[in-house]
């Protein structure tokens, strides 16, 4: 009886704050489908037009901006990103995880220390060296300082010890090559690590403002955060189409979300009780 009314109030604690972490996302839906003048931020009657509903934030935003093409913009870079991340980080975090050379550990290390660094800090530098790369301005300057991360080698590297070596060994006695070994038993096997690091990744890159602000200067190259910041007027501030903006930037996060929770929790899980 005691347990079920711990559970029960658990459940409740946890309804609660479920309806805070929405109220955000209803608030920008919300004010998204008002007429500029009935928007009263921060207002108590904020609801009161719910019957003056409008989609012209929508189309305006549409006809106004370049929002189709900077979504585009987003989507290639982060693809290309959280693909290359996958091999690339998969790939060094196997290589920590089963070959034992000189300096494993303390290459395993340095990835856990710059993992405390922040990524503000090498913004000069890396931007130089874009720079003289002669990449300001594409899309490669978003994508090639976006190739690895040292967050994804040590989240990799911990979950692939959990591979049984002697798996490993079986493959290769069989003649399987190091690559066909990677791709054929690790992969498989480490999918829920694959499919978080994904996730994860992915949404970093989507959200990601600094570093595109930074390196591109075209608007039609901009990102959807870049471009959603520019729709802010000088002296003014269309509430409306800035939430109209958010609404749509967060498609790909919410449906990323309601189909790939699981994987998440998932990995999460087998990797801390593996790891």
């Amino acid at each position: 009886m005691r347990r079920d009314k711990n559970t029960t109030m658990v459940y409740s604690i946890l309804s609660i704050w479920a309806v805070f972490t929405l109220f955000p996302i209803a608030y920008m839906l919300y004010t998204s489908l008002l007429r500029p003048e009935d928007i009263q931020i921060g207002s108590i009657s904020l609801f009161s037009n719910i019957r003056g509903l409008t989609s012209i934030n929508y189309s305006d935003l549409f006809a106004n901006s370049m929002i189709a093409r900077w979504f585009v913009n987003s989507l290639i870079i982060c693809v290309a990103v959280t693909f290359a991340q996958l091999i690339i980080n998969g790939m060094a975090g196997y290589a920590l995880a089963k070959k034992k050379f000189a300096l494993n550990d303390l290459m395993f290390w340095s990835f856990v220390a710059v993992m405390m660094v922040p990524s503000q800090i090498v913004c000069i530098p890396v931007f130089i060296m874009v720079c003289d790369m002669s990449l300001i301005d594409t899309f490669w300057a978003v994508i090639l300082p976006s190739l690895v991360s040292p967050f994804g080698v040590f989240m990799m590297r911990q979950y692939m010890q959990a591979v049984p070596d002697e798996i490993l060994d079986s493959a290769r006695i069989d003649g399987c090559s190091e690559l066909g070994t990677f791709f054929r038993i690790v992969v498989p096997m480490s999918l829920p690590a694959f499919s978080t690091l994904g996730i994860f990744v992915f949404i970093a890159n989507w959200n990601a403002f600094l570093w595109p602000l930074l390196v591109l200067f075209s608007e039609e190259n901009y990102t959807l955060a870049v471009g959603l910041a520019t729709l802010q007027g000088q002296h003014t501030i269309d509430y409306g189409l800035l939430m109209a903006g958010a609404a749509v930037s967060a498609i790909p996060i919410i449906i990323i979300f309601a189909f790939f929770s699981k994987y998440i929790i998932k990995g999460a899980t087998e990797g801390a009780v593996k790891g």
